[in-house]
């Protein structure tokens, strides 16, 4: 089923990034080179960003700081909150309640969490953009943010090598665009991808959280089987040419990943940016990452533009969006947090 929504628009994108991180020598010292250059000859990926003390919360403030300087936005203007995070900084009260109150906006507006991984930007887009679209918003912001190597264990590197940190700012508000989504969710497909949360009965604390699992060959076959069918089944309702769209904005899950997508779907290499090197796979900000970090990321402001997002759930999620009005702002490198930085 398609959904479309009307009177949108993508005011502007930002992202953060920690300063922090693990590159191909550090990888090399701990894994050995020769399974190193495999695993990056592979992904495209050189190096992860590492948030270190920083939490989501943290990412999510500067990467909307940074959207709110740069495109002039009054804090006080924000009706809506949407956070995708899979690593909240509590279990309660939700995180966006926390960066509401971080970013300083007023009292009386919607905050909640998204809990959703590689699909979630497309997610929350539909969030957001279901907000404005019904009239109770006139701006919303869209966050997302994970501080997923909190959730790695040192010696898979097979996971430690590809997933890093980072967070994202949409600002969606009123205006002239329709925005169509399309979703697909099989939940039977958990046991490929998941972080495990145990309730504890008879211990000091209630709860423990497991490391994060991936099983790459299953993820691999899920994504190459289901994602392409899912794109042109998307396009073909909506009477859309493939070769019309400019671009397709993927999810940064890797390089290879991504080329082998291309020649699925029958797209040249040009129209599917990819943007990993040096961030490695950041889950639900890989896309609003590659917008704000790609070299030439205003070539990417135009209309008739296709993003999907797949991964844990398993899940996806593809939208036919406009970004000819969106101003794409570099990303802001985030150092280790501060006293004042709490609160500012």
């Amino acid at each position: 089923m398609i959904s479309i929504l009307h009177g949108l628009s993508i005011r502007a994108v930002s992202s953060a990034l920690p300063t922090r991180r693990l590159t191909l020598d550090d990888f090399s010292a701990l894994f050995g080179a020769r399974e190193c250059a495999r695993i990056t000859k592979s992904t495209g990926i050189n190096s992860v960003r590492i948030a270190g003390d920083l939490t989501s919360v943290d990412l999510a403030a500067a990467a909307t700081h940074n959207l709110f300087s740069n495109a002039d936005i009054d804090p006080n203007s924000i009706d809506a909150l949407v956070l995708v995070t899979q690593t909240p900084d509590s279990l309660m009260p939700a995180s966006s309640a926390l960066l509401a109150a971080r970013l300083r906006l007023k009292k009386n507006i919607a905050a909640f969490d998204l809990n959703f991984g590689c699909s979630g930007y497309v997610y929350g887009l539909y969030q957001a953009a279901m907000l404005v679209s019904a009239g109770g918003c006139r701006r919303v912001l869209l966050c997302t943010s994970d501080v997923i190597s909190k959730l790695l264990r040192p010696h898979h590197h097979h996971v430690r090598m590809v997933f890093g940190d980072a967070a994202s700012a949409t600002l969606v508000e009123a205006g002239s665009h329709s925005f169509s989504f399309s979703f697909s969710t099989d939940g039977k497909g958990a046991a490929y991808l998941n972080t495990p949360l145990n309730y504890l009965v008879e211990s000091s604390c209630s709860a423990e959280i497991g490391s994060l699992f991936m099983d790459g060959a299953q993820v691999m076959n899920f994504a190459l089987e289901k994602v392409p069918a899912a794109i042109l089944g998307f396009l073909e309702e909506l009477q859309i040419d493939a070769n019309s769209v400019p671009f397709f904005l993927l999810h940064q899950a890797n390089a290879f990943m991504l080329q082998y997508l291309g020649k699925k779907l029958g797209i040249a290499q040009e129209r599917i940016p990819w943007q990993v090197a040096e961030t490695g796979n950041t889950g639900p900000s890989s896309i609003p990452v590659l917008l704000s970090t790609a070299p030439h990321a205003q070539q990417l402001c135009r209309d008739n533009l296709v993003t999907c997002g797949f991964g844990v759930g398993l899940s996806i999620g593809v939208a036919h969006i406009s970004l000819s009005n969106t101003q794409l702002i570099p990303p802001l490198d985030l150092d280790q947090p501060q006293t004042q930085g709490k609160n500012a």
